[in-house]
């Protein structure tokens, strides 16, 4: 379900229609007589500065008519957040299933709109003697290893929540899946099925300034049976490391392809056939927690890697590692490779299409990240700084943030996200315009 505008005087309604729908549901498969329900939430409001002058139109670029222009360069905003969010939570456990809904209700003064926003709406039983664990309906789902590095958890996030300097939570986009735990045999399988591909949301220049090559919107693969997303994880306990192998068949979650039309001119930002194999361990090690994770991504539309519409396959691979290093302080790092297969063939073909100053990521992307968090006053207060800096890109993007439990209720939090490069088209050089500070003032309930 995808948030759409509403007026704030049918949110009542909304949110009376979801509880009635979902109890109607749980129903069926928790007795009555045993259901235990739990409400829960809470109220915030944020709101994120952006530091430094926005986006400006690129010199090169010539005189263009404003109304072809991304909304970046049309309109410019001091603020990436400005909002007041309402977040229930509902759990009802039984003695056969239970289910679980989160319902965030936004007051978005960034784009004048009201969005109510389903994060969660799902039943959970087991069956087959504890064999079998299903979860069916609306849900984040995350597995692996890494910290804010993602190889085989190929599930949606939304990075414009991520950079604008909301909670970490909305980095995890949810989805309408099928997820089938099944437990009992050599290895444990976890297989999640997702009839509609979820992508990425990435900066499109509402919100967040970007780079792109040409003006196009992005396009979603059709929603047919042959478009679902498959991701499957087999994993396994031995000893203290947890061993774990992955599969997915889908798409490419960001619009990295590109489609022309008639005239060569581009046409759409599109998300290419992808599908990944890798592998994953954790377990302790020297006092601390280490974690190597790796993957293979097959753009098998470009299998030779001559195709510049359409991104080239590519090995991706990190090792971390964090541990407790004196009472309260936690430190862990962790090494980013991604390397690009046929990055000759890649270069040439772009060249031949757009010309000697077509941009091409490097062959080997580099990325080294760093997390260090101290908790002071009995843990009430809590310092945080996660660093990521690409020595093969030159940018880097940092994050520091320190919150304060005034209550068992309230919460205080404060931060920035910083971002630096030479290079616009980089990951994160491209936001070196979104730089902020951000402020976060919660009420649980």
């Amino acid at each position: 379900m995808k948030a759409r505008t509403v007026h704030a005087a049918t949110i009542a309604a909304l949110e009376t229609a979801l509880v009635t729908a979902l109890g109607i549901v749980v129903s069926t498969c928790v007795p009555a007589a045993h259901a235990q329900l739990e409400l829960h939430g809470f109220v915030e409001g944020a709101t994120a500065v952006r530091v430094g002058d926005a986006a400006t139109v690129p010199a090169e670029w010539g005189d263009v008519d404003s109304s072809m222009l991304p909304r970046r360069y049309r309109e410019s905003t001091d603020y990436l957040l400005r909002e007041s969010r309402l977040q229930l939570r509902g759990d009802l456990y039984g003695d056969s299933a239970e289910a679980h809904f989160v319902l965030d209700v936004l007051a978005d003064q960034v784009t004048d709109e009201t969005d109510v926003e389903l994060r969660q709406a799902y039943a959970k039983f087991t069956t087959l003697s504890d064999h079998l664990d299903v979860r069916l309906g609306r849900q984040p789902t995350t597995w692996g290893t890494g910290d804010l590095l993602f190889i085989n958890d190929l599930f949606p996030k939304d990075y414009v929540s991520f950079f604008s300097g909301r909670e970490d939570q909305y980095l995890k986009r949810p989805s309408d899946v099928v997820r089938l735990g099944i437990f009992g045999l050599p290895l444990d399988v976890d297989l999640v099925i997702t009839p509609e591909f979820a992508p990425d949301r990435v900066p499109t220049g509402e919100r967040l300034a970007f780079w792109s090559p040409a003006f196009v919107a992005p396009e979603l693969p059709r929603t047919l049976a042959r478009n679902a997303e498959f991701a499957t994880r087999l994993s396994r306990r031995v000893d203290s490391f947890q061993l774990a192998g992955y599969g997915y068949l889908g798409f490419w979650k960001n619009p990295v392809g590109l489609t022309l039309d008639d005239t060569g001119a581009p046409l759409a930002a599109t998300h290419p056939r992808l599908r990944v194999g890798g592998a994953s361990v954790r377990g302790p090690w020297l006092g601390g927690i280490v974690w190597i994770e790796g993957g293979y991504y097959d753009s098998f539309d470009d299998s030779d890697g001559s195709d510049p519409l359409v991104p080239n396959s590519e090995a991706r691979a990190f090792v971390g590692y964090e541990r407790q290093w004196w009472s309260d302080f936690t430190g862990g790092v962790q090494f980013y490779l991604e390397h690009m297969v046929d990055h000759d063939s890649a270069r040439t073909a772009l060249t031949d299409a757009f010309g000697e100053d077509a941009f091409l990521k490097e062959e080997n992307r580099t990325l080294v990240t760093a997390r260090l968090s101290q908790a002071l006053r009995y843990q009430t207060l809590r310092v945080n700084l996660f660093v990521f800096l690409s020595p093969s890109d030159s940018d880097a993007y940092v994050r520091p943030s320190v919150s304060y439990d005034w209550s068992d209720e309230l919460r205080l939090a404060v931060g920035a996200n910083v971002f630096g490069g030479d290079d616009e088209r980089t990951a994160f050089g491209m936001n070196d315009v979104n730089s902020s500070i951000w402020a976060r003032v919660r009420y649980s309930f």
